[in-house]
């Protein structure tokens, strides 16, 4: 009993984060008409970078991440990092009608980890949220307890990110090509606008 209570408290807290609208919400959504599959791809980039990340905070490396000006650093670099892929989704290249499918796919990989990476957000709810999920996990005094916690994570992480990409992919076979490009300027709006929120708050100092 006690280790379903445990992964469902996982699941459960796993399933609020992920599926709050965000970067990678408007990535997947963004190449999810030409492509199904979006949604693994990005999120094979974000567990790239998210897998690292619990090692780190499991092995007591939390002081560190929380030192002075480390989340003013990823906000900086995060905001520049949204404000270059939001004009590129503007202008058509987040995934362009031509080029070869392995191409795009490491692309969406890359920018995965990168919009995850460099999210603060996504670090603040690790320093937070996920650390009282990997008490939980050490609490069980088992290490299959993290390998548990990791696996039920991403592949919450994964279940949305392909139902994104999937409905995305529905919705967009359906609609004129115009059309889907006023929805692709609309994902990359609201990625200008998370950069330029993480610049403010990386220039003020915020958090």
């Amino acid at each position: 009993m006690e280790w379903l209570a445990f992964l469902g408290v996982v699941a459960g807290v796993s399933l609020s984060g992920v599926m709050s609208p965000g970067p990678l919400t408007a990535l997947i959504l963004a190449r999810g008409r030409r492509s199904p599959w979006a949604g693994l791809w990005v999120n094979l980039g974000h567990a790239a970078a998210e897998a690292p990340l619990i090692l780190l905070l499991w092995g007591g490396l939390q002081p560190l991440l929380q030192a002075p000006g480390a989340r003013r650093g990823i906000s900086l670099a995060g905001g520049l990092f949204l404000l270059w892929m939001g004009r590129g989704m503007l202008r058509g290249r987040a995934e362009g009608p031509a080029g070869a499918p392995a191409r795009k796919e490491r692309a969406a990989l890359l920018a995965g980890a990168a919009m995850t990476a460099l999210n603060p957000y996504w670090l603040l709810w690790w320093l937070t949220v996920g650390t009282s999920l990997i008490a939980r996990s050490q609490a069980l005094g088992a290490a299959g307890a993290l390998a548990a916690m990791t696996a039920l994570h991403l592949a919450c992480d994964f279940a949305w990110g392909l139902f994104l990409s999937w409905a995305a992919h529905r919705g967009g076979g359906v609609m004129r090509e115009e059309t889907w490009r006023w929805v692709e300027r609309g994902c990359g709006a609201a990625v200008l606008a998370f950069g330029l929120f993480f610049l403010y708050e990386g220039i003020s100092g915020g958090g």
